[in-house]
């Protein structure tokens, strides 16, 4: 399985810290499922599309990952 690297905002690292801080099992399988679970699966999409594939359509990214290049 491959490395990936995951980016988490000011409300998710404050998030962490409350979970750590309480011992919460329930808010930190909460924060697995409702941040951690997304930004894995987007992670793991492939992000590079070969010239010669054929079955590759302008835009596909946007298609298959639900954002905009504006979004990032």
């Amino acid at each position: 399985m491959k490395k990936i690297a995951v980016s988490l905002g000011e409300e998710e690292l404050i998030w962490i810290k409350r979970i750590l801080a309480d011992d919460d099992r329930e808010e930190a399988l909460k924060f697995i499922r409702e941040v951690l679970e997304k930004k894995v699966k987007e992670a793991d999409l492939p992000h590079c599309v070969p010239v010669f594939e054929e079955s590759y359509r302008p835009n596909q990214g946007e298609i298959v990952t639900g954002k905009s290049k504006s979004e990032g």
